[in-house]
């Protein structure tokens, strides 16, 4: 009977145990040496949503989308550092883009985006998460990991131009 009875005890507590971790749920990423000697190693990015309503695109056609960053004076992209975007919403587009993995280097002015409206869409939307890091541009001795939901309504037009821009803040990197 009291073996019964753990066993039981010891069945529920299985059912109320967390969930094993999933590519989905939310985590900060682990320190990274490529982010800098001095990187903060207790900061884990924090994510800021960024929308850009009715970005003109062409109908029928490509646009290229260049997503380019507004830093403070003094702050820049680490080179080394490692730069992600990963699309997870495509809405009306003809094909996702890729997801991006690679350098800052690769994105240190910002990066290109090729979309195509679906043929006859009012509007079409791209949603994703974008990470990377940015340091003093000086000496590199503060680094700070950003975070960035970003979501483009685009609205098709056949006198768009073949290319457009939007333009991701980041925050200023300096010793507190």
């Amino acid at each position: 009977m009291v073996a019964l009875a753990l066993v039981l005890v010891a069945g529920a507590c299985e059912r109320t145990k967390e969930p094993p971790f999933t590519e989905t749920r939310a985590a900060p990423p682990p320190p990274s040496a490529a982010a800098g000697p001095a990187a903060d190693k207790d900061a884990a990015p924090h994510t800021e949503k960024v929308e850009f309503p009715e970005v003109p695109i062409r109908s029928g056609a490509t646009t290229t989308v260049h997503v380019k960053w507004k830093a403070p004076e003094g702050t820049g992209v680490n080179a080394d550092a490692p730069f992600k975007v990963r699309w997870n919403r495509s809405d009306a587009l003809a094909e996702a883009p890729q997801d991006v993995k690679a350098t800052g280097k690769a994105a240190q002015a910002g990066f290109d985006v090729a979309v195509k409206p679906l043929d006859g869409a009012p509007n079409a939307t791209l949603g994703g998460v974008i990470d990377l890091v940015v340091c003093d541009d000086a000496t590199h001795s503060v680094c700070i990991p950003v975070r960035r939901a970003v979501e483009i309504e685009f609205v098709p037009s056949s006198a768009a131009p073949d290319e457009t821009t939007v333009t991701v803040a980041l925050p200023q990197a300096r010793a507190r």
